[in-house]
């Protein structure tokens, strides 16, 4: 739900043109519809399916009694004892991540009636979250209470990013909870912050919310521990790095990158011409599934057909390979066991030629 304290409805003009002139008001050439003002909040879309769904006057009521474009002093109070919320966000594309933040009750700081502050602590250096705030500033928190109240706060709007040296400069206007995580040292300190600018606030009701009791558990905030981290929870180091970084559309990615760079090479490029491109670039896929964990089996035999390949043309061109997985920013790791794989049909390649040359 996006909060529009004057949305707009369409209906006709006021001021239809005379009759005989011009087109029937919203038809082209026509002038265009004038917008009846709204009080309500939220999207187009909600409204509309709230009329198709007959939900109008439930949302109605909704809207008059829960959705406020501010924090309410229960609100302030509610957030500033919560210890984690979740953070959706998405890129200017509209592609979406929602991630999970913790910290210490009252780490989401309240700034006023119109503005919250959460820090960001070292996480797995990916920034989903920031990254989408750097394209597209619009944010939706979810603060839920599993342990008292058993409620929710959602809270949209729009976010920036602040570094932590940024905020010090405004030492003499923030609240000491903030001054006091800026004096932090060690991992414990945050980097950045996310300033949230407070557009919609309205409640997420307690009918569904499990009561949850709090354990103590000891957090090492800020580790690198993969044990600590439960990092291999899920046990993806047994899915094949084919499934890993997408499949067939991943080769497909690769394969162009990989046969352009082959073309342009002094040394291989040779090789390339005068071939059926479709049916070669089907041989390379195949040959990089394969290398990938994919479910191929191709020994590479095929991957150059013409004569005279030697041992420095095949170290060229698993040369070109890593490079141009070193561009599709495929992990150090994986890539070594790309090419340990690959070198497994060096002899394979080169001796199959050398036969067909005696021949």
């Amino acid at each position: 739900m996006k909060l529009h304290r004057v949305s707009l409805v369409d209906s006709p003009t006021s001021n239809p043109p005379p009759s005989g002139v011009g087109h029937p008001p919203g038809q082209p050439g026509g002038p265009e519809k004038l917008k009846t003002p709204s009080l309500l909040p939220g999207s187009d879309g909600e409204h509309a399916l709230q009329a198709k769904y007959a939900s109008e006057d439930r949302a109605n009521t909704f809207y008059a009694r829960q959705v406020l474009n501010f924090l309410a002093p229960r609100m302030r109070e509610f957030i500033s004892r919560q210890e984690f919320m979740f953070v959706g966000t998405a890129d200017r594309h509209g592609e979406c991540d929602c991630s999970p933040r913790f910290g210490e009750p009252g780490f989401i700081h309240v700034l006023g009636n119109k503005h919250l502050l959460y820090p960001e602590y070292r996480g797995n250096g990916v920034f989903a979250s920031l990254g989408n705030i750097s394209e597209n500033p619009h944010i939706a928190l979810l603060i839920l209470d599993f342990y008292r109240d058993c409620v929710g706060l959602h809270v949209n709007g729009k976010a920036r990013i602040a570094q932590s040296a940024e905020l010090e400069a405004f030492a003499d206007k923030l609240p000491k909870d903030v001054l006091a995580e800026l004096a932090k040292d060690g991992k414990r300190r945050p980097n950045r912050w996310v300033m949230v600018e407070v557009k919609e606030a309205y409640i997420q009701c307690s009918k569904h919310i499990p009561l949850l009791k709090k354990l103590e558990r000891p957090i090492d905030w800020g580790t690198d521990s993969v044990a600590a981290k439960k990092g291999d929870y899920f046990q993806l180091k047994d899915v094949p790095l084919y499934d890993r970084i997408g499949g067939d559309q991943a080769m497909d990615i690769a394969v162009d990158l990989f046969h352009r760079k082959l073309l342009e090479d002094d040394l291989v490029g040779r090789f390339f011409d005068d071939v059926d491109m479709a049916a070669q670039r089907l041989k390379q896929k195949s040959f990089l599934a394969m290398a990938f964990g994919g479910p191929y089996q191709y020994s590479g035999v095929e991957l150059v057909s013409k004569m005279g390949l030697e041992a420095r043309h095949f170290d060229r061109i698993s040369a070109i390979l890593k490079k141009t997985l070193e561009e599709l920013k495929i992990g150090a790791v994986e890539i070594e066991e790309v090419m340990q794989i690959v070198e497994t049909t060096r002899g394979a390649i080169l001796n199959l030629l050398d036969r067909q040359c005696w021949r």
